[in-house]
């Protein structure tokens, strides 16, 4: 009888040893997954319109390849306010009123790529549209000796070419959460600062242009945005932040 009982010790025994080496089996083959920040925005290959993040952060980002009288304005809220925005650059304006260019980099704004001449891009081959980002990406940083990051298609237009033309630029595609629609005479301060302020989350986009309407809006919703405590930066910082996704 005691022999039997140390032979059933035993084999428990081993038993447990057996289980003890297949769990640690299994824990080094699992792939470690690591926070949600440490995702490299170079992964993510498709449109961005938003960014999922723990962070309470928003990017704005104005689009500009006309409204100049409105643009000096603008940047002297964002700066009153001690805020970032990422204004987007056509290559063309860009080298028409390289002034401008630099003084929104001396502000601390950054300065992303939006195509050279504002073309619908959806409607280009894959080297045309190499060449309205390699052409922008030259105007800008022949300015401010600094390449864009980010890439926003004109017209808000892309598909599989537009797509593979900004990865192979290695820019990110940037969409938006909100847009303010603030190019349309309709639209006023009021109901701006409404769409925004009604959207407003955690990684959002907005999509802004340089207007009458934008520049009355935009202190009134930079305020509010800082009251409910959210801090606007760059589209770029932004994707730091967390996981891009096209899910808008």
């Amino acid at each position: 009888m005691w022999i039997r009982v140390i032979s059933l010790r035993s084999e428990k025994a081993r038993m447990t040893y057996f289980f003890a080496l297949a769990l640690i089996a299994m824990l080094l083959l699992v792939p470690q997954r690591g926070p949600l920040h440490a995702q490299s925005p170079d992964s993510y290959k498709g449109p961005v319109y938003r960014v999922i993040t723990s962070h309470k952060a928003m990017a704005l980002t104005i689009n500009v390849v006309w409204g100049t009288g409105y643009v000096p304005s603008i940047l002297q809220t964002l700066v009153a306010h001690h805020v970032k925005a990422t204004f987007m650059l056509g290559g063309a304006w860009a080298s028409a009123h390289p002034d401008l260019v630099r003084q929104m980099q001396k502000a601390g704004m950054e300065l992303g790529n939006h195509g050279y001449a504002h073309r619908h891009v959806s409607a280009l081959s894959l080297q045309a549209n190499l060449d309205e980002i390699e052409r922008t990406n030259t105007a800008v940083a022949g300015i401010t000796g600094t390449l864009p990051k980010v890439f926003a298609p004109p017209y808000g237009e892309f598909n599989s070419t537009v797509l593979k033309a900004a990865e192979s630029a290695k820019m990110p595609l940037i969409m938006w959460t909100i847009d303010t629609i603030d190019w349309r005479p309709s639209s006023s301060p009021g109901m701006i600062e409404s769409r925004v302020l009604k959207r407003a989350q955690p990684g959002a986009i907005v999509l802004m242009h340089p207007t009458e309407r934008t520049r009355q809006a935009l202190p009134a919703m930079v305020t509010a945005l800082s009251e409910q405590g959210y801090h606007l930066v760059t589209v770029s910082d932004l994707l730091t932040m967390g996981r891009p996704t096209g899910d808008g």
